[in-house]
C-alpha cells in the first residue's frame, strides 16, 4: 500500500474532527425511532446528503412503517466490500432523552453507540477515500438500513440477496469498551405468545375456569426455566399483556419472548423445548399460539474471520493502534452476511457504552480513530484479493 493516499486519507480525517462531530450529534438530535419513520428517513437523507457524489449507483428500497432501505454502490458487477449500519434507534419520540451532551471527551446522546457513531464513521472515512481520489478503484458498497432494532423484519430479504455479491462485510456497530472488535455474536430469535381463554365474572361459578394470564404465567415460567438448558442459550420473557380488570377472568393474553444461542446447531433443539411448552395446555378450555418475529443465525468466527483480522492488525499496527476481539451476545445484520458465508467483523464504529439506555455515550477521540482505520483498511481492498 502506498504511503503517500494512505498519509493524505488520514490528513483528511484528521482535519475533519469537529465536522464530524458536528455531524454525528445532528444525527443524534433527529429522533428516528425504528416506527418514526420521517424522523428515520430523515437521518437517511442527512448520510445520502454527506455522501453526495460519491457513490454512482444508488437503490431505494420504499417501506411503508419503518424508513427506507438504501443501497449504495460503486459498481454494479463484481464481489464488492460491503459496509453495513442502521439508522433506526430505540429510543420514542416522546422518551426524554433526545439531545446530546458533551462532558470530556465523552458525548452523550441517543443512538451515538448503537448506531449513529459507525455511520459517522463509514461517511467520513468514504468522503476521505473519495477526497483522495482512490475510492474510484474500490468496488464498495454501503446499506442503510432502517429496522435493524426490530430484527430486520423488512430489510433481511434485503441483506441475503446482497451478500451473494459480497466479497467481505465490515459493521459499524460500536466498538466494545476497550475498542474490541466483534468476531462472533450469538444468533438471536423473538417471538409472541397469543393465549385465549373464556372471560366471565369472578362470581360466576357455573363454569370451569379458564383464565388466559393464568396460562400464560404458566409458559412464561416454563420459558425462563430454560436458561441454562444448552450452553450459553438465553430464554427472556420481556412483556406481558391482558385481561380487562380484578373482576374478569381474562379471555386474552399474551407475551412477547427473545431466545439467544451461541452455537447454531443449539437453535432447533431450543426451538423444540420452546414448542413444546406452548403445546402443553394447564387449562383444557385454553389455547395458544406462538409467532416468530424474527430470527438472526449465530455469527461464528472462522478461519475466514481470521484471516480479516490479520489483515486488519496489520493496518492497525502500522497506525499505532491494537486491534482486540470479543464475542458479543447480542446481533446485527452482520450476522445475516456471516450466515451467508461471507467473512464478517463487525465493531467497527467508536467505542460505545450503555447503548439503549439514557446513559448512551461514545468516546470522542476514538471517532478519529476508528474512522482513518476503517479507511486505511479499506485501502488495503484494491484489487481482487
Amino acid at each position: 500500500m502506498s504511503a503517500e493516499p494512505q498519509s493524505r486519507i488520514l490528513g483528511l480525517v484528521e482535519g475533519w474532527q469537529e465536522e464530524q462531530l458536528e455531524f454525528l450529534t445532528a444525527l443524534c438530535e433527529q429522533n428516528s425511532h425504528i416506527f418514526h419513520k420521517p424522523g428515520t428517513d430523515r437521518v437517511s437523507a442527512m448520510i445520502l446528503e454527506a455522501l453526495n457524489g460519491v457513490f454512482p449507483i444508488h437503490l431505494t428500497i420504499e417501506q411503508a412503517e419503518v424508513g427506507n432501505h438504501h443501497v449504495l454502490k460503486m459498481r454494479d458487477s463484481g464481489k464488492a466490500v460491503y459496509l453495513i449500519g442502521h439508522a433506526d434507534t430505540v429510543f420514542p419520540p416522546e422518551h426524554p432523552f433526545q439531545t446530546c451532551s458533551r462532558t470530556g471527551p465523552w458525548l452523550k446522546g441517543p443512538g451515538t453507540a448503537d448506531m449513529k457513531g459507525g455511520l459517522a464513521v463509514m461517511v467520513y472515512a468514504l468522503k476521505a477515500l473519495h477526497q483522495a481520489g482512490v475510492l474510484d478503484s474500490l468496488n464498495v458498497a454501503l446499506i442503510i438500513g432502517a429496522d435493524e432494532e426490530n430484527g430486520s423484519a423488512t430489510s433481511r430479504s434485503l441483506y441475503e440477496s446482497e451478500r451473494a455479491q459480497a466479497r467481505v462485510c465490515l459493521v459499524g456497530e460500536c466498538a466494545g469498551e476497550r475498542g474490541e472488535f466483534v468476531a462472533s455474536r450469538n444468533g438471536k430469535a423473538g417471538g409472541r405468545l397469543v393465549c385465549s381463554g373464556r372471560d366471565r365474572h369472578v362470581g360466576t361459578a357455573s363454569e370451569e375456569k379458564a383464565s388466559a394470564i393464568l396460562e400464560i404465567a404458566h409458559q412464561a415460567i416454563a420459558f425462563e426455566s430454560l436458561n441454562g438448558a444448552f450452553p450459553e442459550c438465553r430464554v427472556n420473557v420481556g412483556r406481558i399483556e391482558g385481561g380487562l380488570g380484578p373482576g374478569t377472568v381474562p379471555a386474552h393474553a399474551s407475551l412477547l419472548f427473545d431466545l439467544r444461542w451461541a452455537k447454531e446447531e443449539h437453535y432447533a433443539p431450543l426451538l423444540d423445548r420452546i414448542r413444546g411448552i406452548v403445546e402443553r395446555r394447564h387449562q383444557p378450555q385454553c389455547s395458544t399460539e406462538m409467532e416468530l418475529l424474527n430470527h438472526r443465525p449465530a455469527m461464528p468466527a472462522t478461519e475466514h474471520t481470521e484471516r480479516l483480522l490479520a489483515r486488519l492488525r496489520r493496518v492497525a499496527g502500522g497506525m499505532g493502534q491494537e486491534v482486540r476481539t470479543e464475542h458479543r451476545r447480542g446481533t446485527s445484520d452482520g450476522n445475516i452476511f456471516a450466515a451467508g458465508g461471507v467473512p464478517t467483523l463487525d465493531g467497527f464504529g467508536p467505542i460505545g457504552l450503555e447503548d439503549h439506555t439514557p446513559e448512551e455515550r461514545i468516546f470522542i477521540p476514538s471517532l478519529t480513530s476508528r474512522t482513518s482505520l476503517l479507511a486505511a483498511f479499506l485501502l488495503t481492498m484494491r484489487g481482487p484479493g
